[in-house]
């Protein structure tokens, strides 16, 4: 990755080779969530980036006890910046020697692959037959960009009216989530009009939100979903336009899984669905 193209952030020191542990990679992943990732590349390598360096300092504290060595001591004052750089430290015993560093540096770009149930899965989902735009990258959008068809007027079809078509052709004018029935906590209001969290359902039929009438609750539009999201918990780039990484589902869903690592469930299910047909 250029540097031009880096994302700087934050990196808390591990221990361990969490790369090739897959449990402590778990541990690690379970404590400090979509901070930390594997990277891309031939030799790629597990890492912890964050935003700011008081959440890294806050993670990195906890690093001795999740590898199993004796726990640092946390009464230690907070991050402090060390002079002439963009780097923190924080004191973790009775010698200042004993410290974690907080490293400003770019973070390399997030593998696309997911873990599902321990191992590593590239996303290949219902569009993955369907010609590639002439763009494709990381952090793009399917909105912007040009699929390289062209509509029936002869007019070029932007990428995610090129997916919404081909799945309305799929199903005899109607626009179907690949995602249906998929569960998810979300928050409504009851009867007394309090917000309260409930399951909602992903529903089969959704609604074109160039159709008229448009529907009372838009959270039914259909969306274009970058299944891996373009941008990963540290708002670096990381998903693709590619249609490969496209799944059509509502308003609603897409909020909710915006920037999140995708659940293994979605990963499994765009992947084993029937391929549309170009």
């Amino acid at each position: 990755m250029s540097m031009e193209d880096a994302c700087f952030r934050y990196r808390i020191q591990l221990m361990g080779n969490p790369s090739a542990d897959l449990e402590l990679r778990k541990k690690y992943i379970g404590a400090f969530g979509d901070a930390c990732y594997m990277s891309e590349g031939p030799t790629p390598t597990f890492n912890c980036f964050y935003k700011t360096p008081e959440e890294a300092c806050e993670a990195g504290v906890l690093v001795a006890e999740l590898y199993g060595a004796a726990p640092y001591d946390k009464s230690y004052p907070a991050c402090e910046p060390i002079p002439g750089t963009e780097n923190y430290y924080r004191q973790v015993g009775p010698d200042p020697a004993i410290h974690i560093t907080i490293s400003y540096e770019p973070a390399p770009r997030q593998s696309p692959l997911i873990e599902v149930d321990g191992v590593p899965t590239e996303v290949s989902g219902p569009y993955r037959d369907l010609p590639e735009p002439p763009t494709v990258g990381p952090g793009h959008e399917f909105n912007n960009c040009s699929s390289g068809m062209l509509a029936a007027d002869g007019t070029s079809l932007l990428q995610h009216r090129y997916i919404l078509e081909v799945n309305r052709k799929a199903h005899g004018g109607e626009i179907h989530s690949d995602l249906a029935g998929f569960k998810w906590t979300c928050e409504v209001y009851n009867a007394n009009c309090e917000i309260v969290e409930a399951e909602c359902e992903e529903p089969l039929v959704l609604h074109d939100r160039m159709g008229k009438p448009a529907p009372f609750d838009p959270g039914l539009f259909a969306e274009v979903n970058h299944v891996v999201p373009r941008k990963d918990q540290r708002s670096c780039d990381w998903g693709t336009n590619s249609n490969k990484n496209a799944a059509v589902i509502s308003r609603a869903l897409n909020q909710w899984l915006r920037n999140k690592n995708p659940p293994a469930e979605e990963i499994q299910r765009v992947n084993a669905a029937k391929a549309y047909t170009p």
